[in-house]
């Protein structure tokens, strides 16, 4: 699934336009995105838990060259999906 088909769904299941909707969803993505640039943890009840994690430096290996590519300080973003969600991806 994209957001176009995000979109599209919720355009069905509300009956709102299409352009409010796909406003809706990026603003959403926005939040988001601006919560983790923050440090802030976002917690959505019933789907899961993104927060900013720090990444370690080391090295690493270019797969096709097998050269060594040093690893920057830096945060990446994880995702703890919530119980109920963990359940439905195993089809339970």
């Amino acid at each position: 699934m994209v957001k176009a088909d995000l979109v599209n769904r919720a355009v069905e299941a509300t009956g709102l336009g299409r352009w409010v909707i796909r406003d809706a969803v990026a603003v959403l993505f926005q939040s988001i995105g601006s919560a983790l640039e923050r440090g802030d943890r976002v917690v959505l009840r019933r789907f899961g838990l993104f927060h900013a994690a720090p990444r370690r430096t080391g090295v690493a290996r270019n797969p096709r060259t097998n050269e060594p590519v040093d690893i920057p300080r830096g945060r990446v973003v994880r995702f703890r999906p919530a119980p109920g969600l963990s359940s439905v991806a195993d089809g339970g």
